[in-house]
């Protein structure tokens, strides 16, 4: 089994939306705000539950501090201090506004429950980027256990540069694949549906400019040179399927199999070498305030099976 680093970027996307829109912040996975939609009305009838009960013994607190000031007030006939009075008010406050104080107290379980009830219905592109990645993540999972799959990685490069006609300067890849068949960066899709992306760029394109800034960052930090850093695209729908110029398009099941298949290009200590440099997920660098050493070559490749390898990509230095 592969081993897997972080987590399911739509995820915590999803999760971190639902938690500022009042979402109880007890629910930390996708799974758990599920079933805390299953449950809220159930939540309710406890809150409701749970504030009679205060306003119950609210109420006999009162009736026995107003009865002993009763006494007092009998005993101090001609100084009272009135407290018995202040007592019976709050008394008439507490029965009068009963339901509405219950209410008020139940508001904030009201908004998470509308919420809730929503997330399907307004938020169903989100659920599906999270099972998609639910499915691809299940699938890497299955790697044999000298890969390293890193998920929800953020790169920032301080001096960006025109990339395929358009500034490149950060990227987040779904998941990164490490091992001794090289380095994959993979973007995770689940269509239904044919994609429309306007200005947008294209599944094909978010992966190769990931590719290519995570490349630059594995030149600069291992100064390992010739480091392949290949663009895939894994579909969680057999009927959606993407081509684009050196990115290979997947289904999510057949991505061992593809890997099987390829060439032992780096070594033991490449491997941990990058998977040290990834693990934190959060990379921003600056590749301009020094020159990578140049070492000797170590990374070989078959040429016969470089029809899909980043060429173009690496050799836009």
């Amino acid at each position: 089994m592969a081993t897997l680093i972080g987590s399911s970027g739509a995820g915590d996307d999803l999760i971190r939306k639902l938690h500022d829109m009042g979402v109880s912040r007890s629910c930390t996975t996708i799974r758990e705000v599920m079933e805390r939609r299953e449950a809220i009305d159930q939540y309710i009838s406890l809150e409701r539950s749970r504030q009679e009960r205060l306003i119950e013994r609210e109420l006999r607190t009162l009736k026995k501090n107003m009865r002993k000031s009763l006494i007092l007030d009998y005993l101090l006939f001609f100084n009272k201090n009135k407290k018995s009075e202040e007592y019976m008010m709050r008394i008439n406050h507490l029965q009068v506004n009963r339901e509405a104080i219950i209410e008020n107290g139940l508001l904030y379980l009201y908004r998470e429950k509308e919420v809730l009830d929503r997330l399907t219905r307004e938020y169903r592109s989100e659920l599906k980027g999270y099972y998609g990645e639910l499915l691809v993540m299940d699938a890497l999972k299955q790697l044999s256990d000298d890969y390293y799959v890193i998920s929800d990685v953020k790169i920032a490069r301080e001096n960006g540069q025109k990339f395929d006609g358009k500034m490149l300067k950060s990227a987040r890849v779904d998941h990164i694949v490490v091992g001794r068949k090289g380095v994959y960066c993979v973007e995770t899709k689940n269509w239904n549906s044919k994609w429309k992306y306007e200005d947008k760029p294209t599944p094909g394109e978010q992966a190769r400019r990931a590719s290519h800034l995570l490349y630059k960052y594995l030149k600069y930090a291992c100064n390992l040179n010739g480091v392949k850093v290949m663009s895939i695209v894994l579909y969680t729908n057999s009927t959606i399927k993407g081509k684009e110029d050196f990115v290979r398009f997947l289904k999510y099941d057949d991505f061992p199999e593809y890997l099987s298949s390829r060439p032992e290009i780096l070594t033991d200590d490449h491997v941990s070498r990058i998977v040290d440099i990834l693990r934190d997920r959060e990379i921003r660098f600056d590749d301009s305030l020094k020159e990578p050493v140049r070492v000797e070559q170590t990374i070989t490749a078959d040429e016969d099976l470089r029809e899909l390898e980043m060429d173009v990509i690496t050799s836009g230095d």
